[in-house]
């Protein structure tokens, strides 16, 4: 499983990190609209140094399951290839980026820009790395997530 794919997952291994106490300041409004359960309907890699070599994890199989709470806390699972990795952090969100603030397993964060369509679909584009040709090596790539209100 790829490192940072997996971050990017948590992302999904998507953001906050918390300014204050949530509980004298309130919950960040631009947290609000992404709390709640979402799963991936796409999943998609493409390289950075050719856009015809590209994959969807979700047509492949793989589930990218996402919870945000009210709090900016956010619990993230990707299932592909029979393996599981669950990520924690929390979010940060701006009006048009998103920032997952990974805590577990590994300290990172990853910037997103997001769209959301409705109420019920959320997409999210930025950067990250994966093992295209699998030969231990992680290529730049550009990730892009279409998530559904579950």
């Amino acid at each position: 499983m790829e490192t940072r794919l997996i971050r990017r997952l948590s992302l999904l291994s998507l953001f906050l990190v918390a300014c204050g106490d949530p509980a004298a300041t309130g919950p960040d409004p631009l947290i609000q609209p992404f709390v709640g359960d979402w799963k991936a309907t796409a999943f998609v890699l493409t390289s950075s140094v050719s856009e015809q070599v590209s994959i969807d994890l979700i047509q492949l199989g793989g589930t990218f399951d996402l919870n945000i709470q009210p709090s900016g806390s956010y619990t993230a699972i990707l299932v592909y290839a029979g393996l599981g990795q669950t990520e924690m952090g929390t979010i940060s969100v701006t009006t048009t980026t998103v920032t997952l603030n990974r805590e577990f397993p590994t300290k990172e964060n990853e910037v997103s820009t997001y769209q959301f369509v409705g109420d019920s679909l959320l997409i999210l584009d930025g950067d990250t790395e994966f093992d295209f040709n699998f030969d231990g090596t992680e290529d730049p790539a550009l990730v892009h997530f279409e998530l559904l209100r579950k």
